[in-house]
């Protein structure tokens, strides 16, 4: 069975008990959390007991599974040894993966932080996905291919985003190349046709941040797509939308869930 989560930035407001309540309420199975805080704006858990024990009774009361833990961005001056709350958190939640976007332009420096990172996340038992998208350090699927293999780490892997690949001028065609052991997460979403219109990294951001489209909805080659990759890898629906900011978040999971199944059951993928 094809496991379809919802990442956290698709109701990243809602803060981790929020965003764990939110796909209970929805009816998902599983759920990315924003566990390692990355903007001004997102809620710390790990660390303190009270925050942790609600997201813990939260998810073990509803049987909702986390599939994905954001955000461990790559970067010259990681801290490392900073991560092990948090780290030990997602393991005591059965967390799967971290999710891991490279803002390190450095090569091989950002190879060594990312090898000493999938070490630490393996004492926690997770995965750690490298995430390229074409405001980063790591902008292309082939980059962060060659990351993820160059580390020699067997829980290193990527995370594939529908919009990234687009927006880096990739396409379904280009992972025919990709070992498949190396797909193990999709973040899914629609978007407008690719356009080599220019944009810059900060519009680039914008869109991937308050502008994405459900599945079904724009005119990315999500079919395509979902044939080149491996026939059950987890689908984790990424689509924050300023459009539905003002729905509460169990609204918005819910719309996600429903619209997503709708989409995979027109391409006879339910």
């Amino acid at each position: 069975m094809q496991i379809v989560s919802l990442a956290a930035l698709t109701i990243l407001d809602a803060g981790p008990a929020g965003q764990a309540r939110a796909c209970i309420e929805a009816g998902f199975t599983h759920a990315g959390l924003r566990l390692n805080p990355l903007l001004p704006t997102d809620q710390a858990v790990a660390g303190d007991p009270a925050k942790e024990a609600e997201v813990v009774d939260l998810m073990a009361a509803s049987g909702l599974q986390l599939l994905e833990i954001g955000v461990f961005p790559v970067t010259a001056q990681m801290n490392l040894e900073a991560l092990r709350p948090v780290l030990a958190l997602s393991q005591r939640l059965g967390g799967k993966f971290i999710v891991c976007p490279i803002e390190d332009p450095d090569a091989a420096r950002r190879a060594d932080t990312f090898a000493r990172l999938c070490d630490l996340a393996a004492a926690y038992d997770l995965g750690a996905l490298v995430e390229f998208n074409p405001y980063s350090g790591c902008r292309s699927l082939g980059e962060a291919v060659a990351l993820a293999t160059s580390v020699k780490r067997s829980n290193a892997a990527l995370v594939l985003d529908a919009l990234h690949l687009s927006r880096s001028g990739g396409h379904p065609r280009d992972l025919g190349v990709v070992d498949p052991a190396l797909l193990q997460l999709v973040h899914f979403c629609d978007a407008p046709p690719f356009q080599a219109d220019g944009r810059s990294a900060e519009e680039l951001r914008r869109e991937s941040r308050t502008a994405r489209l459900l599945p079904g909805e724009g005119g990315l080659w999500l079919e395509e797509l979902l044939e080149a990759l491996p026939r059950l890898i987890p689908i984790s629906i990424e689509a924050p939308s300023a459009r539905h900011a003002h729905l509460p978040a169990a609204e918005r999971a819910k719309l996600a869930l429903e619209t997503t199944r709708g989409f995979l059951k027109k391409i006879g993928r339910v």
